[in-house]
């Protein structure tokens, strides 16, 4: 198949950040780093009511206690019982992935690419990532669920932070990485990673090939360094993968014509592909 797609330089992905900041560099302060977190935890059951089912929340929060963004809601119908997800969000799930009640405890996989539920980037500063499941009606006179919380410095830094295990919660992994850091020049020739037709008008496949089964983050970047879909953000087969994205936001709005990232992240590293919607 001939490769219609094309890849970013450095120089390319520099003027992506650039366009990002703008607005931080408008205001002088504070500033904006463009930068990807990923976060892995196990849960452990705690004995509950309906163990070893349980429903799950993790979100992201600001030092102030800010609600920023959820990541995962594992929940559909019981999610009164997330208490303080429910507190924290006001039950927002925009760009969540979100699924039913999970029938046992398993690691669970996020990333965040440094954005709030609008797609716009956040600033520089200390974040936190928090985590919540219960096995019981928490909303109903029952005990509040185990919860706990992984902070870190968003910033010009790499971080890397692996936590004590906790009695409910264990193998916590924190990484941040800013993006002129994580960026592998290779890693779309490594993945036959391919985006055609390039340009396109109404439907853009996506293909591509994994070493080994890991989780996958695959968005959807304006000029502006805005978030403006979210097509995969989940743990992936070895081998061959596809979809098809319809040029659509994540609430089915069409984009409009112009000039977009696919940002897809990987194993902690990630890279960039221009692609051209047209009419």
């Amino acid at each position: 198949m001939k490769r219609l797609s094309f890849g970013i330089s450095l120089s390319f992905i520099s003027m992506f950040l650039f366009l990002g900041g703008l607005n931080a560099m408008a205001s002088v302060v504070p500033a904006s780093t463009d930068g990807t977190v990923t976060f892995s935890v196990l849960t452990v059951s705690n004995g509950a009511t309906y163990s070893p089912k349980n429903v799950l929340a993790i979100w992201v929060k600001d030092a102030q206690g800010n609600f920023i963004i959820s990541r995962k809601v594992m929940a559909a119908s019981r999610k009164q019982h997330l208490v303080k997800w429910v507190a924290s969000s006001g039950n927002n799930v925009v760009n969540a992935t979100t699924g039913a009640t999970l029938p046992n405890h398993q690691t669970h996989n996020i990333s965040w690419d440094c954005r709030d539920v609008t797609g716009n980037l956040v600033p520089d500063g200390n974040y936190e990532i928090w985590v919540e499941y219960t096995s019981r009606n928490s909303a109903n006179g029952g005990a509040v669920g185990p919860f706990t919380k992984v902070a870190f410095t968003k910033g010009a830094d790499v971080v890397s932070i692996t936590v004590p295990d906790e009695t409910y919660f264990k193998n916590m992994v924190l990484n941040y990485t800013p993006v002129g850091v994580g960026v592998e020049e290779n890693m779309d020739v490594n993945l036959r990673f391919q985006a055609f037709p390039n340009p396109f008008s109404d439907k853009l496949n996506v293909s591509f090939e994994l070493p080994q089964s890991d989780f996958v983050n695959i968005s959807v970047y304006d000029m502006n360094g805005k978030r403006m879909s979210e097509l995969v953000n989940e743990v992936l087969p070895q081998g061959s993968n596809s979809f098809c994205w319809m040029g659509t936001t994540g609430n089915g709005i069409k984009l409009g014509t112009g000039v977009y990232f696919l940002r897809v992240v990987y194993k902690g590293k990630m890279f960039m592909q221009k692609i051209v919607r047209t009419n």
